[in-house]
């Protein structure tokens, strides 16, 4: 019998995945990265930077070497959440805090409210994969076969 071999990177391990898993991360990348064009905004003339864009885009950095560190570690497994939780709660909770401030009306208050949603969903399906994980059920390689 042919043993199997996990995939050598954790991008090689969500390439694995079916589709809709795949879209579901790309998603998650899509919701960071788009912070970036909302970084610099014009007030009164002068320019300034948003700190909840450079929280944004710093803590999906985090997350990323986070993950990486512990797919290297611990394999593909359901602990990989931690990451999410860890790097994205913080950010998350600021700007959850400042949503009404910044409204929804703009292009970036909009953006902001898309942000939530997608890290919010994604903050809960890792507190459940961590929970599953501490209760035993930790592998996520190959679990769709």
């Amino acid at each position: 019998m042919e043993e199997l071999s996990i995939p050598a990177t954790l991008n090689e391990a969500i390439f694995s995945e079916p589709l809709w898993l795949q879209v579901w991360v790309m998603l998650l990348v899509i919701a960071n990265i788009a912070a970036i064009p909302f970084v610099l905004t014009k007030v009164e003339g002068a320019w300034k930077l948003r700190k909840e864009c450079l929280a944004i885009i710093a803590s999906f950095v985090v997350a990323a070497i986070l993950m990486d560190w512990m797919y290297n570690t611990f394999g593909y497994v359901r602990l990989l959440g931690m990451a999410h939780l860890v790097a994205w709660t913080p950010t998350f909770v600021y700007v959850l805090l400042r949503r009404k401030e910044l409204g929804i009306s703009t292009a970036f208050g909009k953006y902001v409210h898309f942000y939530l949603v997608v890290a919010g969903l994604s903050l809960g399906i890792d507190f459940l994969d961590v929970v599953r994980y501490l209760l035993g059920d930790g592998e996520l390689y190959l679990r769709w076969a």
